[in-house]
């Protein structure tokens, strides 16, 4: 973000606190800091497995990061109103005292409620903003996140749930080219998601439903062109089944997905890409519960397959669990077990990751979802991986391709293993 942008975001925040209104300051976020140490020496090393989409979080988190959110009522007449939203997020290695940044303006937005008054209880809404992101916390993966610059209808009321319609814009860099004055230039391509939901689908005692279809199309400006063999759109669907107790809840999610939506693989397409024609399917199956007495559970398990058309697919399996005990109504201890399979589609070959840690932790509730908390760790990574994709900086090889380690060069992590203690400290709110 340039100098002029950090200026206008900062002023974007400072108008929203100084404005005089009758309605109350909202203030949301997330943030997460520490510091680790590597028994090999030096700061601590996050693992996660070549070729995999994600890492289990619980003492393998070597960033900080925070999420600052101000939002404000703005107007409101009876059941009508208009909500204005804002989020600046960042992130530093956690190396120093004074480490530069520039934040990233994540979300801001105006959404209106009851604005129509044949759709009671609809949003609209238009700006960036955090889109119904659905995730498995306990890995950090978002599955079905449209995100971005966009607008939309949401919760308009049916017979059979609620349906939600939205347009989200997000870009690739280098991915549209043209001749423009007699000189080769390239820019970012567009690709616009275009997205339908129908949620709160009751299914009685076993649950709810959720249905939802996402379009992605890649476009490039006037003067401009995609690659001829770019994939330039695809399709992803999703159904999410979901049980809740009062204990707490199961996640049952399948997903398919064509094309553009398969290198992101979230609902957001990259159709400018000349090397993701293909497919995906996808299970998940992810919960959280509150067991007897002084036990508490999440957990999460996937398939995900892509199968490129040249090849250069992957099958990534992982499953993980991360129980707590709570001793007293601010301490616990938690122990977290991750374990990673990725099979490369190219080489046939597998790289495989075990993940554990130990953590004491201090929070405020007993729940295992109650931040903020202080927690202390110890986590041991092992990993066996025997192929890996190829970088711009090796002559020969085609940057982005997975190719099998031999004698010359290592693409993979190789085999190995490290543990890292350290402490962190999680808030949401």
């Amino acid at each position: 973000m340039t100098t002029q942008g950090r200026v206008a975001a900062t002023l974007t925040l400072l108008a929203v606190v100084s404005a005089p209104s009758a309605y109350a300051l909202d203030f949301h976020g997330y943030a997460r800091s520490g510091i680790g140490w590597s028994t090999r020496g030096g700061e601590q090393q996050c693992s996660a497995v070549t070729g995999g989409g994600s890492k289990y979080r619980l003492g393998n988190e070597c960033e900080t990061y925070a999420e600052l959110k101000l939002g404000q009522q703005v107007w409101q007449q009876g059941a009508s109103g208009f909500y204005f939203d804002t989020n600046l997020a960042y992130a530093v290695s956690q190396q120093a005292d004074f480490e530069a940044v520039s934040p990233a303006l994540r979300e801001v937005n105006i959404q209106g409620d009851n604005l129509i008054a044949a759709l009671p209880g609809a949003k609209l809404w238009a700006g960036k903003r955090f889109y119904q992101r659905h995730d498995v916390h306990m890995i950090d993966f978002y599955y079905w996140d449209i995100s971005g610059p966009g607008a939309g209808l949401e919760n308009i009321t049916t017979d059979w749930g609620k349906v939600s319609l939205a347009a989200t814009r997000n870009s690739e860099a280098g991915g549209a080219q043209g001749y423009i004055d007699n000189e080769h230039k390239v820019k970012e391509a567009i690709t616009d998601t275009f997205d339908l939901r129908l949620a709160g689908i009751t299914l009685g005692k076993a649950g709810t439903l959720e249905l939802g279809v996402d379009y992605g199309r890649a476009s490039a400006s006037d003067g401009y062109h995609l690659s001829p063999t770019a994939s330039k759109q695809g399709w992803m669907a999703t159904v999410e089944h979901t049980l809740e107790t009062g204990e707490g809840y199961n996640k049952l999610v399948l997903q398919y997905a064509t094309d553009a939506m398969t290198s992101l693989r979230n609902g957001r397409g990259e159709g400018a890409s000349a090397e993701n024609n293909g497919r995906m399917v996808r299970i998940i199956d992810h919960g959280a519960y509150d067991l007897q007495g002084a036990w508490r559970m999440m957990y999460v398990a996937m398939l995900q397959d892509v199968r490129r058309d040249n090849g250069n697919g992957s099958r990534w399996f992982t499953a993980g669990i991360r129980p707590m005990y709570q001793w007293t109504p601010v301490m616990s201890t938690l122990f977290e077990a991750g374990y990673d399979q990725v099979k490369s589609q190219r080489t046939g070959q597998q790289n495989h990751q075990v993940k554990l840690t130990l953590a004491q932790q201090w929070q405020a509730g007993s729940s295992i979802w109650s931040r903020p908390a202080l927690r202390f760790y110890a986590t041991y990574a092992n990993w066996r991986e025997k192929w890996g994709y190829a970088s711009t900086t090796l002559p020969g090889f085609v940057s982005g391709l997975a190719y099998s380690d031999n004698d010359a060069h290592k693409f993979s992590r190789g085999s190995n293993d490290e543990i890292s203690v350290g402490a962190q400290m999680e808030i949401w709110w």
